[in-house]
C-alpha cells in the first residue's frame, strides 16, 4: 500500500512540474466557455497502479482534494491542496474540439476533454479530473 501511495505522489509531482512549465495563451470561444468550471482530481494511474482520491484520502486519514478551476476568462488555477502546498499553478486554457490546452510559464500541455472530464496523460502518468 505504501508503494502505491508513493507511486501516486511521484506521479503528482511530475504533473506539477509539467503543468507549471506550461505557456501560450487561451482563446475565448463559446465552446471554450462551456468547459469553464471546477474539476476535482478523481483518480491517478501510473503503469498498472491506479488509485482514486477516495482511496488516497482513506490511506492518508483525511480528505484530499486537488482542484482545477477553468475560469470564463480562459485562465485556470490548479490547487494541489495539501499534496504540494504552495505549488499551485495558474495559467491560461483553450478548447479546440476535445483537446484542452493548458498553458503556464512558457509551455503548453494538451489534455483530453469530453465535456465532463479532463484527462492528463504524460508519459503514461494519467490523472483524471471530473467536473463538479
Amino acid at each position: 500500500m505504501k508503494k502505491r501511495v508513493l507511486t501516486v505522489l511521484l506521479a503528482l509531482a511530475m504533473m506539477v512540474g509539467l503543468v507549471a512549465c506550461g505557456g501560450g495563451g487561451g482563446g475565448g470561444t463559446s465552446e471554450a466557455k462551456s468547459a469553464a468550471g471546477t474539476y476535482h482530481l478523481d483518480s491517478m494511474k501510473s503503469g498498472d497502479e491506479e488509485i482514486t482520491m477516495k482511496e488516497m484520502s482513506e490511506i492518508m486519514g483525511s480528505e484530499i482534494i486537488v482542484a482545477m478551476e477553468l475560469k470564463d476568462d480562459n485562465s485556470f488555477t490548479l490547487d494541489w491542496g495539501v499534496l504540494e502546498a504552495g505549488d499551485n499553478v495558474s495559467g491560461t486554457w483553450k478548447l479546440d474540439g476535445d483537446t484542452l490546452t493548458l498553458s503556464a510559464a512558457g509551455d503548453s500541455l494538451d489534455v483530453t476533454y469530453d465535456g465532463k472530464t479532463i484527462v492528463l496523460d504524460v508519459e503514461g502518468e494519467i490523472l483524471t479530473f471530473v467536473k463538479q
